[in-house]
């Protein structure tokens, strides 16, 4: 079986904003402001990775 990308990108976001609702709702404005911080560094790392990861290396396009 096969996940659609958008369906994967729907089940991510889910994701993301039900545990940040839940923590809110059972552990406070605290912990679900705390898990928003993490989610969106740990999301930025991530891109960050990314679009190095796709970037042309700099030594492949001098031959020498």
């Amino acid at each position: 079986m096969v996940i659609q990308r958008s369906t994967l990108e729907f089940l991510l976001v889910t994701l993301i904003l039900g545990s940040i609702m839940v923590a809110t709702l059972y552990l406070g404005h605290g912990a679900g402001v705390l898990l928003f911080l993490i989610w969106g560094v740990s999301l930025a790392i991530y891109l960050k990775r990314k679009s190095k990861a796709t970037e042309p290396r700099q030594d492949d396009n001098n031959p020498s």
